[in-house]
């Protein structure tokens, strides 16, 4: 699609909690989050990621979904463990150049679906629950006690 200045700078600025909260992102993984990471980890490999030269995965990843690492070594165990790899450039510019389009364009569709569940989240927590709780009454009020009755 368009790509347009705001959009490469919001996908260049550093992870900031998807909720606003400052609480790390725990749980189910979204297939938009796992496409970005995917493209993060072939383009890590790669050499073409835009990051500091002996930035290890796990922590541009934590940093980037702004999760605990430990969710990242979780979800990466056995022959997809990440382990400690640790990125070296490649001094290809044109293709480091597409990468960061690339993965700009992913980030802004998983952080898309994060915004569009945490609205549908919202919207459900305000919503009346529509039937009667158990133990929420159905019977005859009960008298309120009267003053100087104990």
């Amino acid at each position: 699609g368009k790509w347009t200045e705001r959009n490469e700078k919001m996908a260049a600025q550093a992870s900031p909690p998807p909720s606003g909260t400052g609480e790390l992102r725990r749980g189910k993984w979204t297939v938009e989050e796992e496409r970005f990471v995917e493209r993060v980890i072939r383009d890590f490999n790669n050499g073409t990621l835009q990051a500091a030269p002996g930035t290890t995965l796990r922590n541009f990843l934590s940093e980037k979904l702004n999760c605990d690492p430990m969710r990242i070594t979780k979800k990466f165990t056995g022959e997809s463990s990440i382990g400690k790899r640790v990125f070296h450039p490649c001094d290809d510019e044109a293709a480091v150049e597409k990468s960061r389009r690339e993965i700009a364009e992913l980030e802004l569709a998983w952080r898309s679906k994060l915004e569009k569940q945490q609205r549908e989240q919202s919207s459900s927590r305000t919503k009346p629950s529509g039937g009667a709780r158990p133990g929420a009454g159905g019977g005859a009020p009960r008298p309120l006690p009267r003053r100087g009755a104990e």
